[in-house]
Parts: structure tokens; sequence; C-alpha cells
């Protein structure tokens, strides 16, 4: 199914985790040289300016060939327009298999074929059926399978665009239940969570773990911005062409007070799971969450107010410190190790020595005999 080879993609990762070990000192120069001409990769961009220069190489590539095939399309006067689109859509998948075949790998020139193939597949889509819902609905399968292709996590979310806005098109344009399209994408977001939490440890996802992660980050915030006011009151004026400059949206203090809870709820869950991405979430909502707050609700002047969330903060943080700056374990406020080279090196020394130690040569053992003795108790055996 995947359209690389699994040993070649197996070694890619696997170097990469050798050049982040390396990064944090776990991992000496020479020790990551000798990984690197042992195992045969792919090729591939860590860098991330030089992928997007090309990515936009590719992009220029890709309209280059659309546009000699659209000049041989348009002297064909009986052409259906309405498959042009498909045609490309072919043809970039023949040139992103040959790119694939190349070992060509989150490089810049994959991903732009990519993109490319699926962008000419959904305008074609629309145009052939003028159905938002057809598009939306070929977002998902689409993108789930060059998901699983070729390894791509913007696929992948292009997928899980696609579930929450058919869901949206849904019931806005063709059920009389849109104002429940929060809490339904609420319900939506959970299932997200609990599915990835399902499937991320299973073995043959270990190519997907940049895909798992994307899966995880996108639940957290879907489920946030799901009940967020100031989301639920855009959309509904927007999409609902509702006014409330007079009155409140429905369950409005409902919204208000899940959009604090659910941060909250981040933070304390992602501090019992040791959560890192999960914390940082949980942070950056919650602050979301008061911004949201004081631009519809101003209970004090925007000075005081500063004044009063920067003592908090302050006072919180200082609380925190105190209860985990003792601990060694699990959440502390202990240097990273990653961080401490000297740390590292002691380590490194130690597990040297015990492998000396373990692999010492066995000592030679005199021909005298010792131990036993006959006579005047003069050996271990206590005989006289």
């Amino acid at each position: 199914m995947i359209a690389y080879n699994n040993t070649l993609l197996e070694n890619t990762f696997l170097v990469e985790e050798a050049i982040d070990l390396k990064k944090s000192g776990f991992l000496q120069e020479s020790n990551l040289y000798t990984i690197r001409q042992k195992l045969e990769t792919l090729k591939t961009n860590r860098n991330i300016l030089v992928r997007i220069g090309f990515f936009l190489l590719g992009s220029f590539l890709f309209s280059s060939i659309l546009g000699f095939f659209s000049m041989l399309i348009a002297l064909e006067s009986s052409t259906n327009y309405h498959i042009v689109g498909f045609v490309y859509f072919v043809i970039g998948i023949i040139i992103l298999e040959v790119i694939c075949r190349q070992n060509y790998f989150r490089h810049g020139l994959d991903d732009a074929f990519i993109i490319g193939s699926q962008l000419t597949f959904y305008v074609s889509i629309y145009f052939l059926t003028y159905s938002t819902i057809a598009v939306y609905f070929s977002m998902i399968m689409i993108g789930f399978a060059f998901a699983l292709r070729y390894v791509n996590t913007i696929s992948f979310l292009v997928s899980l665009i696609g579930v929450v806005v058919l869901t949206g098109d849904y019931l806005i344009n063709h059920t009389d239940i849109s104002s429940a399209l929060p809490f339904v994408l609420l319900l939506i977001a959970v299932g997200f969570y609990f599915l990835h939490k399902k499937i991320k440890e299973l073995k043959p996802l270990y190519f997907y773990q940049n895909v798992m992660e994307c899966f995880f980050i996108f639940s957290l915030l879907l489920g946030y911005a799901s009940i967020n006011y100031f989301v639920v009151r855009t959309l509904s004026e927007d999409l609902l062409h509702a006014d409330y400059t007079k009155s409140d949206v429905p369950f409005g203090w409902i919204f208000n007070i899940l959009m604090f809870l659910i941060p909250v709820f981040y933070v304390y869950y992602a501090l019992q799971t040791k959560n890192r991405i999960m914390l940082y979430i949980g942070g950056l909502t919650f602050t979301l969450s008061v911004v949201t707050f004081r631009y519809y609700h101003s209970i004090m002047p925007a000075e005081w107010a500063l004044i009063l969330a920067g003592s908090l903060m302050f006072g919180a943080v200082y609380f925190v410190i105190q209860k985990i700056k003792t601990k060694a374990t699990g959440i502390t406020f202990l240097p990273d190790r990653t961080s401490n080279p000297a740390m590292l090196s002691t380590m490194e020394a130690l597990i040297i020595n015990s492998q000396d130690m373990n692999h010492a040569a066995p000592t030679q053992q005199s021909d005298m005999p010792f131990g036993g003795g006959g006579f005047s108790g003069g050996g271990a055996g206590g005989e006289y």
C-alpha cells in the first residue's frame, strides 16, 4: 500500500531519530556518521526552507505540465471539459509515482504533486457536480488514501477537515438542527481523540507517527474551537445570518463556561499523563478563552486587567514551581536531561565503564591448589 520501499522508509526514520539523539547529546558525531553509512535511506529534506524551495520548484513543474496538456486539449473542439481535471489528476498521480520510485520522500517535489493532484481532483468534482457535499466527501476519501499511500500528514489533515466541513454543511443546509452543530463537532472531536488513543500504538502504524500526532492535535483544537464563544457566535452570524447585537447566542452561558473548563481539563490531564503537547495546547486555549471573554465583556479597564492577569499568572507559576522543584521524576522543575551536556557526558562515561567491566578478560587462575586444607586448619575445608 505504501508507495515507498519499506526498508528504506524504516531506515529513514531510524536515521532521523539518530539525528535527534545527536542533537540531544546522546550520540557522538562518529556514531551518527557510522549509522548514516550503514543505512541506505530515502531522499528527504529536514530543512524546512530547502523543502519549501523544492515545493515551489515542483509546483512550477506541475503547472508547466498542465499548461502544455491544456494547449493540446484546446486544439480538440470536441473535448469534454468536465473531465479535463480528472486527466490532470491522473497525470499528477503518474508523475508522483515516478518521483516515489526515485525515493523522494518529504523532499518538496513530492509535496507539490501530492497537493497539486488533489486540488485538480477537488476542482473537477465541483465543476462536474456543482455540489459542495461531493467535494467534501472526496476530500475525506482522497485525502485519506493519499495519507496512507504517501505517508503524508497534509493529506490526512485535508481528510479531517473534510469530515468537519461535511458535517457542518449537512447540518446547516439539510437539517433543522443547525443550532446543535457546536455540540456535534465536540462529539466528533471526542471520537477522534479516543480513536487516536486506541490505534496510536499499533505496530503497523509505525511509519505514521507524524500523521497520528497531527490527528491528536487536530482533535484537541477541534474540541476547543467547537465551543469557543467567539467561533460559535461568528459562524452563527455568517452562516445562519443571525443577529446577536441585542441578544446572546442560544446557550451562550454554556459556551462561556466550557471554553474555560476545557483548557483547564487539557492542562490537568496533560500533567497527569505527562503529555507536553497537550499541556502547550491547554495553555494556548486558556489564553484564547481569556481574550475571548475580554472581547465581549469589559469588566475593568484594560490596564487593570493586564495587571491582574500578570499577578495571577505569576502567583500560579510560583506555586507550581514550589510544588515540583524537588521532584526528580514526572513533571519536575529540574533541567531537562537533553539540555545538559555535562550530565550526558557523565552518563556516557558510566555506560562505557560498565560495558568495559562486563566484558573484561577473566583473571588467570594459579596452578597452585588452594583451599580444602589437610592440617592445622590451614584451609577453608575445616578438616584437621
